[in-house]
């Protein structure tokens, strides 16, 4: 009985070559710089805003931010959200790169990124609404004050936050470990936690600029390998 259904046994299907195979390592590759370089462009364009004072750290500062620089503040938006969506996108390819080195490291980075930037993308998306109501003249601050801290929104914040800045701990400490990635890679992901934390001490955001575009430097390496893995590579670490 073993015998015969051995013998009458399919054989192994072999899937045929895939041609979208290298357009999508390649694509997942460029994303990852070109996603924080998004985010880089949004904190330069607030460090701009914010240049003579104001935040949005409040309902009422947010208005008057908002109010002041309109266009600005949209287009920083806008320059957040396409980070957001190709940060999800491009982790993928750095968990190709450093996986054989730290699978569990580099797993618990890359699905903390990207948890925290999901979040982030809809924190960001509100800001269109308080554009508009500044706009309109709406004295709006305490129901957005009352949005931000409603028990729902809480956890989006703070999975962001732990996204953005253990995310960059965990992805630096895993590019350590990697023989295949430079160690100045890790220290430029690792410059953003330091100098974000400078920043947000100093109160100036001119320094979690320095450290953006330094972890776009240094992601920029991760990226350099990930296009240059062979198709089995590719294949074998998915």
């Amino acid at each position: 009985m073993t015998e015969t259904t051995a013998a009458t046994a399919a054989p192994p299907v072999r899937l045929p070559p895939d041609p979208t195979r290298r357009l999508r390592q390649r694509a997942s590759a460029i994303a990852l710089p070109l996603g924080f370089a998004g985010q880089l462009v949004a904190n330069l364009g607030y460090s701009w805003a914010t240049r003579e004072g104001g935040d949005d750290l409040s309902g009422a500062s947010a208005l008057e931010l908002y109010g002041r620089e309109p266009g600005l503040m949209a287009f920083v938006t806008v320059a957040a959200l396409l980070g957001c969506l190709l940060i999800v996108s491009g982790a993928f390819a750095a968990a190709r790169v450093l996986r054989p080195w730290s699978p569990r490291l580099t797993l618990l980075a890359v699905l903390t990124v990207v948890t925290g930037y999901i979040c982030y993308f809809g924190i960001v998306a509100t800001n269109f609404v308080t554009i508009a109501l500044a706009q309109a003249g709406v004295d709006a601050a305490r129901p957005l004050d009352e949005a931000q801290s409603m028990p729902a929104a809480v956890p989006m914040f703070v999975l962001f936050l732990i996204g953005n800045m253990g995310g960059a701990l965990l992805l630096a400490s895993a590019v350590f470990r990697s023989p295949e990635v430079s160690g100045w890679a890790g220290a430029g992901i690792l410059s953003w936690f330091v100098l974000h934390v400078i920043g947000l001490v100093v109160g100036s955001e001119w320094f979690e600029v320095a450290g953006g575009a330094l972890q776009v430097a240094g992601l920029a390496v991760i990226a350099r390998r990930a296009i240059r893995l062979t198709s089995r590579e590719w294949a074998e670490r998915g």
